[in-house]
């Protein structure tokens, strides 16, 4: 979350000078989140994820319910429900398509931005941003609106170890209507699932931290504060 907070300052004076982005923002379904960011609500102090926090609820989730076990036996889910909750997404819609395989498109923005790239990394898109956003010369605006996009997904709800993303997703993103159609909420769930799974599946040393692809605050935000805190949930010692 704090990466994505650092792109939008370093990018808030631009963005705010730019109507004509703001307006084709207010009409995805990732402004609500977006404009937090814009209004500083999220802090260092309420968004650093806790690393320490994480490997002890990740150790307690099991692939074959897609719950979180607490030592009294209780399970907890994470619903699309509480994705839309927490983040402002759409809950119905259309499901994404597969979100970590990756085929290039023929789409004009991606000739574009990423011609020369073998893949969408946070360096691409950061990169295309400033570029983006500082040219207004060109009548731009829904490219620089994609850019953002991508920055919210690469280093939030669908984020990853190495910082890339499918090339998927920009078939997603290429419109407001092929934006509206898809049900976001469960499409974030569903890849933090997939990260928890395969994290699961490699983790063969247990002294090492596994790495999970996914939206990682989910975790700590429904299982750990509302298990932990409101049951008094007895979390595992690493």
């Amino acid at each position: 979350m704090l990466t994505f907070d650092n792109t939008i300052q370093t990018v808030k004076d631009k963005l705010e000078a730019r109507k004509d982005v703001l307006k084709i923002l207010q009409k995805t379904p990732f402004w609500s989140i977006i404009k937090a960011y814009m209004a500083g609500q999220f802090t260092k102090t309420e968004c650093q994820k806790s690393n320490y926090e994480i490997v002890r609820l990740i150790r307690l989730y099991n692939p074959a319910t897609k719950k979180f076990k607490f030592s009294e036996g209780n399970e907890y889910e994470i619903t699309s429900n509480d994705v839309s909750d927490i983040f402002g997404l759409p809950n119905k819609g259309n499901k994404l398509p597969s979100t970590t395989t990756s085929t290039r498109t023929n789409l004009d923005f991606e000739e574009k931005y990423f011609k020369n790239s073998k893949k969408i990394t946070k360096t691409e898109v950061d990169r295309s941003l400033n570029t983006a956003i500082a040219d207004d010369r060109n009548k731009n605006a829904m490219d620089v609106v994609r850019l953002l996009i991508l920055e919210l997904f690469i280093t939030n709800l669908f984020c990853n170890s190495g910082a890339t993303m499918a090339w998927t997703f920009l078939t997603m993103i290429d419109t407001l209507k092929a934006m509206n159609s898809y049900n976001w909420a469960q499409g974030v769930l569903d890849y933090m699932h997939f990260g928890l799974d395969q994290a699961m599946k490699n983790k063969k040393d247990k002294t090492n931290q596994p790495s999970v692809s996914g939206c990682l605050v989910l975790i700590l935000v429904r299982n750990y504060i509302h298990l932990l805190i409101l049951s008094n949930a007895c979390l595992p010692p690493l």
